[in-house]
């Protein structure tokens, strides 16, 4: 399938879902930016393109690639405390390198990458400061959600084209890189502070056990049932991962006379 036609599809997943999700809150919004909305297409044009074996390989792969993320969150969010927020991007990008041999080492077994992946993101979860107050957006970030739809198109196109070319890994690597979680985090950042980007960061370590809940159920489902069964249902698991969430999620911050109630409104 043309590579044009992969980025398209996408974008458009990634816009759908920040434009639910803006909605919602800052921590709903880090739970659906989490969502498989890269790792899913990607994984699917692998199927077509280099049969199932290839594509559980690297849902292995973007499995451990979650402990990445994770520590991608926890190191933005301590930063940001004092720090700007290319600083505070540098660190988080520091934290995922860190865990990238562990990763690498992980993504050859499952269980290890799950316990890797869920060991990292919870540490996420209760490391990130939080906050029952946000304070309110002052304008409207289409525009950055928009950049931020392309550079996920872009990816997915890179992760499904040369990737295979790279091994496993590197494609389960590339199709589960933070690229919409920072765009958007410092955008938030920018407008919120450094409250508004821990919120947006901790609904988003959340959602990590979303995504990893999603790469174990294709492994384990697309060789017994069939790949696009298995690819529906680990959406499914998902999502329902990531709508069972923990208390703090639930919070939200209160209307302020002349603002807007939602945290990316």
């Amino acid at each position: 399938m043309d590579w044009t036609l992969k980025a398209l599809l996408a974008a458009a997943t990634v816009w759908l879902v920040m434009a639910v999700a803006r909605r919602s809150g800052r921590r709903w919004a880090g739970v659906a930016a989490a969502l498989p909305t890269i790792t899913a297409p990607t994984l699917a044009w692998l199927v077509c393109e280099r049969g199932v074996g290839f594509a559980v390989n690297a849902a292995i792969a973007g499995v451990s690639a979650c402990a990445m993320l994770a520590f991608f969150s926890l190191g933005y969010a301590l930063a940001a405390r004092r720090g700007g927020k290319r600083c505070a991007l540098l660190c988080g990008l520091a934290g995922a390198l860190v865990l990238a041999w562990p990763a690498f080492e992980a993504s050859t077994r499952l269980s290890e990458a799950l316990m890797l992946g869920l060991s990292c993101s919870a540490l996420a979860l209760f490391g990130i400061p939080r906050t029952a107050h946000e304070a309110p957006a002052r304008t409207h970030p289409r525009c950055a959600l928009t950049c931020a739809a392309l550079a996920a198109a872009g990816l997915t196109a890179l992760a499904a084209t040369a990737g295979p070319a790279l091994g496993s890994f590197a494609t389960g690597l590339l199709s589960s890189l933070p690229v919409i979680s920072a765009a958007v985090v410092m955008v938030e950042h920018t407008q919120g502070g450094h409250r508004a980007a821990a919120n947006f960061l901790h609904g988003y370590a959340w959602g990590l056990f979303g995504k990893a809940a999603f790469g174990t159920a294709f492994v384990l489902l697309a060789p017994r049932v069939g790949a696009p069964a298995a690819l529906a249902l680990a959406c499914a698991c998902a999502g329902l991962m990531s709508l069972v969430a923990p208390r703090p999620l639930r919070l939200s911050a209160p209307a302020r006379p002349g603002y807007p109630r939602h945290g990316l409104e």
